[in-house]
């Protein structure tokens, strides 16, 4: 088949990962795939296994299936033409739904549970199951790089973005020096045209804190396969990328339900909360510190967790639901 993917640039963000991945998948099953962007060139940070072309080259061709995922491609995608249009939502409130229930014939995809049935319930019509993503073939444990001490907390550092919830865990984990084994802090975030916020400007950092920024792939891995635990404080997410690859390298996940409610199980392979503050996460974050067989028993939890939540899985499970 040929598949269109529409985004609105290829910078290091998760909704990004979502589409290069789900290309690479279909890709490798044969088929013809083509990522449309405004500088219609391949992303520099993931491999691509699939054509690229600008966004104003997508009037005059065709496909079989077209997929969008946000509002500023959506005139673009509309002009497509295709055999089926699917508008694939990765976010809670996402601003391009309304429009795309306006063009004929297009269907709703969702990136988690949550999502999907709020989703449904909005548009009143059904909406495909798009829950799901994880490449467990790069994010994978690694024993030897989590050494035994100092602990190592990580989280994800984008502050110019508040629903990631960064200043919260922040402060949940200044308060926890000398009350828990030592331990060290480090934030990862991608800097870029899309980003241009410097995190490490007025972050409120606890002791024993760095930044790594504009991480590789592969030092990405290498972060979520030394740390111990993976702190997320998330809200009004759609799919928490972040915590499942942190699971999948095999780190104790702490995290709110925004975005993981899928694959996070309270005391089963992470500890969950529903309440976003530092009062509440504080004391999750010392216990799965000062438990040493807690925190090996969700670090062992996670990558089987995540085995099921595939890219390839979802790949298939997409186009099961379009009879394709």
């Amino acid at each position: 088949m040929r598949i269109s993917l529409f985004l609105p640039h290829v910078g290091v963000f998760g909704g990004v990962r979502r589409f290069l991945e789900l290309g690479n998948a279909w890709s490798a099953c044969g088929h013809e795939v083509t990522l449309f962007h405004p500088g219609g060139g391949p992303p520099s940070w993931l491999r691509f296994a699939g054509a690229t072309a600008r966004l104003d080259e997508a009037r005059g061709r065709e496909a079989d299936l077209a997929l969008c995922a946000d509002p500023h491609s959506l005139e673009a995608f509309s002009a497509h033409r295709a055999g089926a249009r699917v508008y694939y939502c990765v976010l809670q409130g996402d601003p391009g739904v309304d429009r795309a229930l306006a063009l004929p014939g297009v269907r709703l995809a969702a990136n988690s549970g949550p999502l999907r049935r709020a989703l449904a319930r909005r548009a009143g019509q059904p909406v495909l199951d798009g829950v799901g993503g994880i490449n467990t073939r790069q994010f994978r444990p690694d024993p030897t790089r989590r050494t035994a001490a100092p602990l190592r907390v990580l989280l994800n550092g984008r502050r110019s973005r508040p629903k990631k919830g960064t200043d919260l865990i922040l402060r949940a984990l200044a308060r926890l020096e000398g009350r828990v084994p030592g331990f060290e802090v480090v934030l990862f975030d991608s800097l870029g045209p899309q980003n241009r916020q410097d995190p490490r400007d007025g972050a409120p950092l606890p002791p024993h804190a760095r930044f790594v920024l504009d991480p590789t792939q592969d030092e990405l891995v290498g972060l979520y396969q030394s740390a111990h635990v993976f702190v997320a404080a998330e809200r009004k997410a759609g799919w928490c990328n972040t915590a499942l690859e942190a699971m999948a390298c095999g780190a104790a996940v702490v995290c709110t339900e925004s975005g993981t409610t899928d694959f996070a199980q309270n005391g089963a392979n992470a500890l969950v909360t529903r309440w976003r503050q530092p009062l509440v996460l504080r004391p999750l974050i010392a216990r799965v510190l000062r438990d040493d067989a807690l925190r090996g028993r969700l670090g062992a939890a996670g990558p089987p967790a995540a085995a099921a939540w595939t890219w390839e899985n979802l790949a298939a499970k997409l186009l099961a639901q379009l009879g394709l």
